[in-house]
């Protein structure tokens, strides 16, 4: 007999054609502790395109008692999503001059672990936990329709994600941020990051990534299937 004290499950959250679950509260910490945290308690680490669909359920009733919460992550942690960022330079390479992303990437020694070799051969092998998207993306400030289309944003979180964030943006004053890279130049290809989303002081959404292994995020472990 196994007792669940102090744990609540949001259920019914519709996503691609099918609804998934997550524990609740939230795990904090850097990304490391949270994965471990996620998988020391047998669930699974949610990808963009899962969390893009609990923020949008979350904003069909911005004022339930878990939906508010949820929405109303502390604005200087931002909700973690469990797919990495790796910068490929241009190079006279079949893939470069982009980004390869990659959904429940490995993270050893709490930091997160993403092979360029390895990942080129996924996508030859047409692994659909990994995208590439080549440089030309609109980046920083956009409309919410010009974020809906955003190639980057559509491999990342899938057409149906991509809408919701979307429609989720055009609920704020300023217009969505997307940064998928280091904010500093000098660093941006110097290892891969973990995919960040957050609303900047409750005016705009802004999808951006983790900037150093300590930065403080929240995550739900999602679970594995209703029961």
């Amino acid at each position: 007999m196994i007792a669940d004290i102090g744990k609540t499950y949001l259920r019914g959250i519709p996503h691609e054609g099918k609804q998934i679950s997550f524990e609740y509260p939230a795990y904090r910490g850097g990304y490391g502790d949270v994965a471990e945290n996620i998988d020391n308690a047998g669930l699974k680490k949610p990808f963009s395109q899962e969390i893009a669909s609990l923020l949008y359920d979350s904003w069909r009733n911005p004022n339930g008692e878990y939906e508010s919460k949820i929405i109303n992550i502390p604005i200087n942690d931002g909700i973690l999503e469990f797919s990495g960022n790796l910068y490929v330079p241009r190079s006279n390479k079949e893939v470069s001059g982009g980004l390869i992303i990659e959904n429940n990437p490995k993270i050893a020694n709490g930091r997160l672990v993403m092979n360029e070799d390895s990942l080129v051969k996924r996508l030859e092998e047409n692994d659909p936990l990994v995208k590439f998207v080549p440089f030309g993306f609109k980046m920083g400030k956009q409309l919410p329709g010009e974020l809906e289309k955003n190639p980057y944003i559509i491999a990342k979180y899938g057409e149906e994600g991509a809408h919701k964030l979307a429609e989720i943006s055009s609920r704020y004053k300023l217009l969505p941020y997307v940064s998928p890279l280091s904010p500093f130049k000098e660093m941006r290809g110097t290892k891969p990051r973990m995919s960040v989303i957050h609303d900047s002081f409750g005016k705009g959404l802004y999808i951006f990534c983790e900037w150093g292994i300590k930065d403080i995020c929240h995550s739900f472990g999602r679970v594995e299937e209703e029961k």
